[in-house]
């Protein structure tokens, strides 16, 4: 929406927003709410007002114009004077309460015209306490997208977590299992290292026996043979 203004009428919202320390479109919006709003009806309480009052105006006038052809005919009208003089009272009491009537009219328009800037500063200020409401709530919905975002965070780091300690006890399961497997396989070597150990215990033993046997069956060549045919070696 593009408005054009006035440079005087610039000069006093500039005026206006600097004491009130709020921007153009923030005033401007304040105007067209209060005169669409309350004011409209501010506005219609004072037309109305105006119009009784060029009512009234209109028929004080009247009333003064019969008043005075009244005063103009009573010199030559003299046996109409007291029937005169009674409408002149009538007319001047009546006058009177118009005046009384304007009186109070006057009075409810300068009441209500004194009562706009009242309403003004209330809307003003109701409209400063909705922006500082809508500014708490602003920061209250962020700080709660903050914590929503910081808790999806931890909701990924604790899925990864989860996934990794679902790996970690796969591999501490497969471990496990290669450690039976392994224990298994520990003892097939220790009952075959068993049987070998036997086996070999039992061969030093043969071994022994027949190296004893020899032992006893063997003599010992003469030095001239053991020399000739290097059996040296074998009795070493």
């Amino acid at each position: 929406m593009s408005v054009s203004v006035p440079d005087p009428t610039m000069s006093a919202i500039d005026e206006e927003i600097r004491r009130k320390g709020i921007s153009r479109s923030h005033f401007v919006t304040q105007a067209i709410d209060f005169y669409i709003g309350p004011g409209k009806n501010l506005e219609n309480e004072i037309n109305k007002l105006n119009d009784e009052l060029r009512t009234k105006t209109e028929d004080t006038k009247s009333i003064s114009e019969k008043l005075k052809q009244l005063e103009d005919r009573i010199p030559t009208i003299e046996s109409q004077s007291r029937m005169k003089d009674y409408d002149i009272n009538r007319i001047n009491n009546e006058l009177n309460e118009k005046n009384i009537e304007n009186k109070s009219l006057f009075e409810k328009v300068l009441q209500l015209e004194e009562s706009i800037p009242t309403n003004e500063n209330q809307l003003a200020e109701t409209q400063r306490d909705l922006n500082s409401k809508a500014n708490e709530v602003f920061q209250k919905d962020k700080m709660i997208r903050t914590l929503e975002n910081q808790l999806k965070e931890r909701d990924k780091i604790i899925e990864s977590q989860s996934s990794d300690i679902k790996q970690l006890a796969a591999q501490i399961d497969q471990l496990r299992e290669q450690s039976n497997e392994a224990e298994k396989l520990k003892e097939r070597f220790e009952a075959a290292f068993k049987i070998k150990d036997d086996e070999i215990a039992f061969l030093r033993g043969h071994v022994a026996q027949l190296t004893q046997s020899i032992g006893q069956l063997s003599l010992k060549p003469g030095d001239e043979e053991i020399e000739k045919k290097g059996w040296w070696q074998f009795w070493k």
